[in-house]
């Protein structure tokens, strides 16, 4: 457990220094804190965006301590992170509802905004390849179950989940959260188009998880399949017929 009095300490003493230095030009709070959902044990996730030719300096002088996370990023790099298609495409969640603490130039929240959304063109794709991923693991797992072989079908099962999540975020145009953190998504900004409560998915989620679960499984198939049809994915859905979905 970390000492929060000490803790809230050093990051005011953290925020004051590197608002005064002309090296840092965006101040960004990320992890548990910037959602509130911190607990006894969060430290201070800080981004730091500098310009290029400090960074190293800056990384130097802002080292990672017991209660800040500190992680700097030359603005260069800054830009092109969570970009989809880049290798740090999976921080784009770090991103969403984030509001920067210091923007010097202007063009630190702009930047925030777009990493933290999704395109409609990449909406599209990742919806489309997250279905198509999910209705494999899917088929996969239901020939397990077919054939008796529990654990297999158990580890199917639980590749299901993210691109289920993937998708039915991906066709309101959102990203996916970190797992950690979405039951705290759903209940701050639930789904729209989801034809159950957030309760109810996750405790489908839950049962499958857990048990590879047949009945369940086919009604989270039918609630995918509803919305890829009813959201213009109907081709994917036409790709797998005819394969067993039990």
């Amino acid at each position: 457990m970390i000492d929060q009095l000490k803790a809230k300490t050093a990051y005011e003493a953290y925020l004051e220094k590197a608002n005064n230095d002309n090296r840092i030009i965006g101040i960004i709070l990320a992890g548990s804190r910037s959602k509130g959902v911190s607990s006894m044990n969060s430290d201070y996730d800080v981004i730091l965006v500098t310009t290029d030719e400090s960074f190293e300096s800056v990384k130097e002088d802002y080292p990672k301590t017991e209660y800040i996370d500190s992680l700097p990023h030359p603005i260069s790099e800054f830009r092109e992170r969570a970009k989809i298609g880049t290798r740090t495409q999976y921080d784009k969640y770090t991103f969403t509802y984030n509001i920067a603490l210091t923007d010097k130039t202007g063009e630190i929240q702009e930047l925030i905004n777009n990493k933290g959304t999704l395109t409609l063109e990449e909406a599209k794709k990742i919806a489309n390849d997250a279905l198509g991923g999910y209705l494999n693991s899917l088929h996969r797992s239901f020939k397990c179950l077919r054939n008796e072989k529990l654990f297999a079908a158990q580890l199917h099962t639980i590749d299901t989940i993210p691109r289920l999540l993937t998708f039915i975020f991906a066709i309101e145009g959102r990203v996916k959260p970190f797992n950690d953190l979405l039951e705290w998504e759903l209940a701050n900004h639930p789904l729209i188009k989801l034809p159950i409560s957030s309760e109810e998915l996750l405790n489908k989620i839950k049962i499958v998880i857990k048990s590879a679960d047949f009945n369940t499984q086919k009604e989270l198939l039918q609630i995918v399949k509803q919305l890829a049809l009813d959201n213009g994915y109907d081709e994917e859905i036409a790709d797998w017929e005819g394969y067993y979905f039990g």
